[in-house]
This record gives structure tokens, C-alpha cells and sequence, in this order.
């Protein structure tokens, strides 16, 4: 489904195109057949002309209702999907740390970097990609409510993920489109279901050129209600 929404976003302005050239050559017709039908003089005319009115109603009905049901799947893919239109999420690979250019190392002040340090290890940039809460280390359980800041420049499109610390799959929570500072991101995290232990939250932003920051990731502990 999310592939057909896909496919609907990416072409969409060509499937208006379509709707409108095929609504254009029908409406002629409808035209000419309402002026063949005044003229028609016998009573084959008036039956051949009316049918022609009928198919051209029709298909022009037909038409119009393919372009809204369009319009409204698009609508509800970028409420479901957000960022539909725009990307396509890439695979993650938590393991690769870009190398820095060897020229553009220099001394730099201790409390920097103890920041730059925290920034490679979870990916997370204070007032730009952050949790707020949980935060890492925290004990939780229930329905929790996540809090954080996206707030990246030439915002794009976001998204949270929880995995089970050992395994190798990200189970998606929810996403967003719109910048965050240090709010509820909207969805809130069930751990009822899951098997207490320790667990790792993901932070995924991407700017609107589609290029992928390194997520923020945190680990919490899930413990029984």
C-alpha cells in the first residue's frame, strides 16, 4: 500500500495532466453532441446523439471521481506517511563514523570536546536532534510519552524507532514533518507488550535535500509495570 501511495505522490502532477486532457477532449464532445441533438431532425439523430451526450457525461463523471479519490489518497498518504512525497527512508548503518579530513584537525578546548565526543558516540546535537524524555539510562514502562528536539536546518522529515538491545531489527513508533524543540513528538511509545530488558530509541532526521543525519540514540531500560 505505502508503495502504491508512493507511486500516487511521485506522479501526480502528470496523473492531473492526464485527468485534465482527457476531461477537455469529452467536453468538446459533450458539446458537440448537445449542439447535434438541437439540430437533429430525425429520430436515429436524436438516438446517436444522445448516446454520444450520455458517454461523453459519463466518462467526464468517471474522470472527475479518479482525480479526487487521487487527491484524497495522496492526502491521507502524507498523513500516514509523511514525507511520502519527498523520500524514500534509506537503510541505517549505525556502524560507519565519517573520518574527519586530516587538515582540519586542531587543538580544540576541553569541554568541546567532551561535547564532539557525545555527539559521535549517539549521534544526538544538543538543540538540534535530542531526546528530552527518556533519556538515556532512564527506567521505563507503560505508555510512554516521547519527548525531544528536531530542529535541524532545511528540516525535512523525522522519525522514532525502538529495538531490543542484541537485535538487529528497528521497529518504527511514529514520524513527523514538522520542527520539534523540546516537545512531545506526538506518539507515544507502548511497552506493555514487550519483554522487559534493555532497549535503544532512535532519532532519525533528514533535511529537505534528503540527506540523512546520524540518528540519536539512547538506551532506556524497560522494567514491568
Amino acid at each position: 500500500m505505502e508503495e502504491l501511495f508512493r507511486f500516487l505522490a511521485t506522479y501526480e502532477v502528470g496523473i492531473y495532466i492526464v485527468i485534465g486532457v482527457i476531461v477537455l477532449i469529452y467536453l468538446k464532445r459533450l458539446i458537440d453532441a448537445g449542439i447535434a441533438l438541437k439540430k437533429a431532425q430525425f429520430g436515429l439523430e436524436r438516438e446517436v446523439a444522445q448516446k454520444s451526450l450520455r458517454l461523453s457525461v459519463t466518462i467526464i463523471v468517471l474522470v472527475a471521481l479518479v482525480g479526487v479519490s487521487n487527491f484524497i489518497l495522496i492526502s491521507v498518504a502524507s498523513i500516514k506517511f509523511p514525507g511520502i512525497s519527498r523520500i524514500a527512508t534509506p537503510t541505517i548503518d549505525l556502524n560507519v563514523t565519517p573520518e574527519p579530513d586530516q587538515a582540519e584537525v586542531t587543538q580544540t578546548p576541553e569541554f568541546l570536546k567532551q561535547t564532539q565526543t557525545a555527539i559521535a558516540l549517539t549521534g544526538c546535537i544538543p538543540g538540534e536532534l535530542e531526546w528530552v524524555q527518556p533519556i538515556s539510562g532512564d527506567e521505563v514502562s507503560g505508555s510512554v510519552e516521547l519527548k525531544g528536539t528536531v530542529n535541524i536546518p532545511n528540516f525535512g522529515f523525522y522519525k522514532y524507532e525502538y529495538q531490543m538491545q542484541g537485535e538487529d531489527l528497528w521497529t518504527p513508533i511514529s514520524a513527523g514533518n514538522r520542527p520539534v524543540i523540546e516537545d512531545s513528538f506526538g506518539g507515544r511509545w507502548n511497552t506493555d507488550q514487550l519483554e522487559p530488558g534493555n532497549y535503544s530509541l532512535r532519532l532519525v532526521a533528514l533535511d529537505n535535500q534528503n540527506n540523512l543525519l546520524k540518528p540519536c540514540v539512547i538506551d532506556v531500560k524497560v522494567i514491568p509495570q
